[in-house]
């Protein structure tokens, strides 16, 4: 009778996939173990002894198996000492045959020897691409594929700014020097009026007659809808086909106008509309440039959650120099490059056009000339009897610490000294600035102290 249940036993998937976890050195799951046991509930069979036998292993202590050399840092000793227990029960030639059977090991297995499943996510090791330069649609300015501002108060030529850098890109033309790359513009005009097809006739005017390659969207798109995004993506992928030129920059002017109606200051709110932009980034390859108004304290930057610049590539603060019809633009934000520097420039009057009462219609055109700004940075506003010296160690002491380098005051008088600047009373300069609270000294360290910090 016992020759009989013998020659009909056949062996359980459960109990296999036991085995050759227990075999190889592995684990074996307390779940595959009870099944195994269901299945072979003879204990007088071979397989029924073996999955009784398993089930007493699986339930013995760490110390337990390590003292009995089921674990051993030997491996050889241990997976011995683990196929003796299994081949003193069914025979070692029988369970060499389990361990070959590569059809079954495979059909068990399959989901385990798959190869892991490698991230999306963009990896690099170390230092790989320290190397690669920086792309900018301006150079110096808009870096490529990035979320860019300007910010500043009403009338403090802002958007005369974007139209200027919008249309030397559509035409590309440098821009204060600096090389451009050429590509279609997709600019929405937020604020409706006549006023933005103006300043790029003045600019035309000016520099002579832009290619169709500057498109306007004549209403507020809101980024914060999933919709809205897709509306824009449209029309980027349709100025490309009419022109022919990717478009290298969508201009969002202004961050109020194209908020939807939501709570600038609520965090959530932003980070809707900086999720919108992103996506707006990543899926045209655009750089995306966010017009947007200063904060009723100017030198506490632009309005709103801090959460927007805390997203920003580059960010710019823009201010008229005086009553004059110029701007002063100053780089407060800049990622993964130098800061330029701070330079006004000038406005010039164009007239477009008589209209039917006889009057002369004109508009503005940026001038793209740099000079030396005759106003002091906005986050030294309040500090008494700056001399240039004084807001260029400033200027070098943020530069640094925004991109996390080295910033000590050997540093910076090195940085001061190689811009041909006559170092003699550096010392002073420092002093001065650590106490009228503009920088903060620790030993060697210096850092910067800007009224937009202190506000926060």
């Amino acid at each position: 009778m016992t020759d009989a249940v013998m020659s009909v036993e056949t062996v359980s998937d459960a109990l296999f996939t036991c085995v050759y976890r227990w075999a190889h050195g592995k684990p074996m799951k307390a779940s595959e173990v009870t099944e195994a046991i269901h299945q072979h509930r003879e204990p007088a069979t071979r397989y029924g002894a073996l999955a009784s036998r398993l089930g007493q292993l699986q339930a013995m202590t760490y110390e337990a198996l390590c003292e009995a050399g089921f674990l051993d840092t030997d491996h050889v000793r241990e997976i011995m000492a683990r196929r003796l227990v299994v081949s003193e029960l069914i025979g070692e030639a029988e369970l060499n045959d389990w361990l070959r059977d590569i059809e079954r090991v495979r059909r068990l297995f399959s989901e385990e020897q798959k190869p892991e499943r490698k991230t999306r996510l963009p990896l690099s090791w170390g230092s790989q691409g320290y190397d690669v330069q920086q792309d900018f649609i301006i150079k110096h300015y808009l870096p490529s594929k990035s979320l860019c501002a300007i910010y500043g108060p009403s009338g403090s030529y802002k958007s005369f700014l974007a139209i200027s850098w919008a249309c030397h890109i559509a035409a590309g033309k440098t821009w204060s020097g600096n090389t451009v790359a050429r590509g279609s513009v997709l600019y929405v005009v937020g604020e409706g009026g006549v006023g933005v097809p103006r300043r790029v006739k003045a600019w035309e005017t000016v520099n002579g007659t832009l290619p169709k390659s500057i498109c306007l969207v004549n209403r507020p798109v809101f980024p914060v809808r999933q919709s809205e995004v897709q509306e824009v993506l449209s029309a980027a992928k349709q100025v490309e086909r009419e022109t022919g030129m990717p478009v290298r920059l969508v201009v969002i002017d202004t961050l109020a106008r194209c908020f939807g109606g939501n709570d600038e200051n609520d965090a959530r709110d932003m980070g809707a509309f900086i999720e919108g932009c992103d996506t707006i980034k990543q899926k045209t390859g655009a750089t995306v440039l966010v017009v947007h108004h200063s904060g009723k304290d100017e030198a506490k930057g632009a309005r709103g959650s801090s959460s927007f610049r805390a997203a920003l590539d580059a960010e710019f603060h823009v201010k008229r120099e005086g009553e004059a019809r110029a701007l002063i633009l100053s780089c407060t934000k800049m990622k993964d490059s130098e800061e330029p520097e701070r330079k006004a420039y000038d406005l010039r009057q164009v007239e477009l056009y008589t209209d039917s009462d006889g009057e002369n219609v004109a508009s503005l055109v940026v001038h793209d000339t740099p000079r030396k700004a005759k106003d002091i940075d906005p986050d030294l506003v309040g500090v008494s009897r700056l001399s240039d010296n004084h807001m260029a160690v400033w200027q070098a002491i943020r530069s640094r610490t925004s991109k996390g380098e080295s910033c000590t005051y050997a540093v910076i008088r090195d940085d001061l000294k190689a811009t041909g600047i006559d170092i003699k009373h550096y010392p002073r300069w420092i002093d001065k600035l650590v106490k009228d609270g503009s920088i903060i000294q620790n030993g060697e360290i210096l850092k910067p102290v800007s009224l937009r910090e202190v506000g926060e």
